[in-house]
């Protein structure tokens, strides 16, 4: 399956933002809830940075990209407990794929919601496959409200998407902030438990 992405899955873990992305998230999502004897799905998990990190804690984590290079390169580290997918995700791979046969206490997407063409039909999927007492958590770059950035999200647009699929504790914050090469971005979070 050949990606955009796949361009950039050998270097991708060259730029040091890209780690400090995994590792603040990481650290926002152990305050949240506990990794603890978790099925996870890292859903647009490309080199698997934040997999590694939960590698340790997590009972076992499902890690799906859509790119089949970035996955390779998750491929390389070896984690004991991640059973890596390459495809996208949608209700016939939620249906039909063994690693989906049975529901995840948290699933996680770091910067992966904003290139979504289609988020809240994602979404939708997301909440079906998470387990009651579930949380999804997404972190993506933030875009002001009235800004048409494409590799952005504003905290409108995923507070009504996930209350509208069904969530009904939905809170949006600015998580961190990353100095990138292009200077620095704030980067937004997006928390949603199912209860």
């Amino acid at each position: 399956m050949s990606n955009e992405w796949d361009q950039y899955a050998e270097e991708w873990e060259q730029d040091e933002a890209t780690h400090t992305f995994a590792r603040s998230a990481f650290e926002q999502l152990t305050q949240i809830t506990s990794i603890d004897g978790k099925h996870i799905l890292d859903f647009g998990c490309g080199t698997g940075l934040l997999s590694q990190l939960l590698n340790d804690q997590a009972k076992s984590i499902v890690a799906l990209d859509a790119s089949e290079s970035m996955i390779e390169e998750l491929d390389k580290k070896a984690l004991n407990n991640v059973e890596p997918v390459v495809d996208v995700l949608s209700r016939g791979l939620a249906a039909q794929h063994p690693a989906f046969r049975k529901q995840f206490d948290l699933v996680i997407a770091s910067s992966v919601c904003s290139f979504l063409p289609n988020y809240q039909d994602v979404m939708d999927i997301v909440f079906s496959i998470l387990e009651n007492g579930g949380y999804f958590v997404q972190w993506d770059w933030l875009s002001e409200e009235g800004s048409d950035s494409a590799y952005g999200m504003t905290k409108q647009r995923i507070s009504s998407s996930l209350y509208s699929v069904g969530f009904n504790e939905v809170t949006v914050s600015e998580a961190f902030e990353i100095e990138t090469k292009s200077g620095s971005r704030k980067v937004v979070m997006g928390v949603a438990y199912k209860d």
